[in-house]
């Protein structure tokens, strides 16, 4: 009977073992996925300024007229 007990102690420990090991693995996991999406997010604010930045070069150029076209031939 208490070898049972040793061999069911043992199974526990062993599935302790696993368990804090996918905790782990997962704690892992989610430190990279936090640290993607800062970079996203940075990468995105940086696309939103250089869109404003375009947008406004457009805005400017749109602005000044072309002389070309009011060519008299």
């Amino acid at each position: 009977m208490e070898s049972e007990t040793a061999q069911a102690r043992a199974a526990k420990q062993q599935d302790l073992a696993q368990v804090r090991a996918e905790r782990d693995d997962l704690r892992t996991q989610l430190q990279l996925m936090a640290r993607i999406v800062q970079v996203l997010e940075v990468e995105n604010h940086r696309l939103k300024e250089t869109n404003r930045d375009l947008d406004k070069q457009l805005a400017d150029h749109a602005a000044v007229p072309d002389l070309t076209r009011r060519r008299r031939s």
